[in-house]
């Protein structure tokens, strides 16, 4: 499961802010964010960490990074793996002392070598201190929240449910086909349920970001006209849905659910706590694993 995203930039200067401030400092704090981004999308973490100040840090979800040299051997860590590119949007830069400026603004973290993964977007703010050589540095920088639109907050998600899965429970066989709506905006997944003595029935699910709960949430339209809303909280392992909803009949519907996964072919869902028109029923676990491609016609 990906982690959270850690802090990696703050300082692509997009904003015409420069163009209307003549005072060199500025342009010292611009080319400092040049060097910045130019190091990292190289992937130089040595040349990132010599644009902090030697005791500089970064602050993350209350973790500290301190000093040259761990904020080097993060980014060693962090570069390993990492095909992500950055860019940033100033808001506002200020000169509160003749060595002392606070940036204020937005990075975003884009995926080049994946065109469907959006971008993830978080406010910031950076100290930048003038050193005795004239060049500015960054003492300390911290994330203040995630701003992250409606795509980039479902992105971790979209990864994991993309494409075809199936699962097999009591002679029931589930299939479900996950992928962005025409907006972007949107997951929307197909539903399909067979058994062996009736016929299939359909149902389809949308997920999307609510902005004022902060929080993804989704709702599930069954074959029999129930409706079920679920609220989706980010966990170290996956995601805790709280769901509540009625069936077609008008019976309330409630319960707790899990999704984890076991590598990337194999989704975990389990249920528990549910309750339908005031009965407890029994907790569910369903393993659901991705479908085969089909495989190339024959020329």
């Amino acid at each position: 499961m990906k982690k959270p995203f850690l802090l990696i930039s703050f300082m692509v200067f997009l904003s015409p802010l420069f163009a209307e401030e003549p005072s060199p400092e500025i342009a010292g704090l611009r080319q400092s964010a040049t060097d910045f981004v130019a190091a990292y999308n190289k992937k130089d973490a040595a040349a990132v960490a010599m644009l902090f100040a030697e005791q500089g840090e970064i602050v993350e979800n209350d973790e500290v990074t301190s000093g040259r040299a761990a904020i080097q051997a993060r980014y060693e860590s962090l570069f390993k793996e990492d095909p992500r590119q950055i860019a940033i949007e100033v808001a506002d830069v200020r000169l509160v002392a003749p060595t002392v400026a606070i940036e204020d603004g937005v990075y975003h973290i884009s995926r080049p070598d994946d065109e469907n993964m959006p971008p993830r977007s978080t406010a910031y703010t950076a100290v930048m201190v003038k050193n005795d050589k004239g060049k500015w540095q960054i003492a300390s920088c911290r994330d203040v929240e995630d701003v992250t639109d409606a795509a980039g907050q479902l992105a971790d998600l979209e990864e994991v449910l993309r494409g075809e899965w199936t699962s097999h429970t009591d002679q029931v066989e589930v299939s479900y086909a996950f992928g962005w709506d025409p907006t972007g905006k949107f997951l929307l997944g197909d539903i399909l349920t067979t058994k062996a003595d009736a016929d299939p029935q359909a149902g389809t699910m949308r997920i999307g970001w609510n902005a004022a709960k902060k929080s993804i949430v989704s709702w599930v339209f069954d074959a029999e006209g129930g409706v079920i809303e679920g609220v989706w909280t980010t966990t170290e392992e996956g995601w805790m849905i709280r769901a509540e909803g009625t069936t077609a009949n008008g019976e309330v519907i409630t319960a707790n659910q899990k999704l984890t996964t076991e590598g990337k072919d194999t989704l975990v869902w389990s249920v528990t706590n549910r309750v339908i028109g005031g009965k407890k029923q029994p907790d569910l676990t369903m393993r659901i694993v991705r479908q085969a491609p089909e495989p190339a016609a024959a020329e």
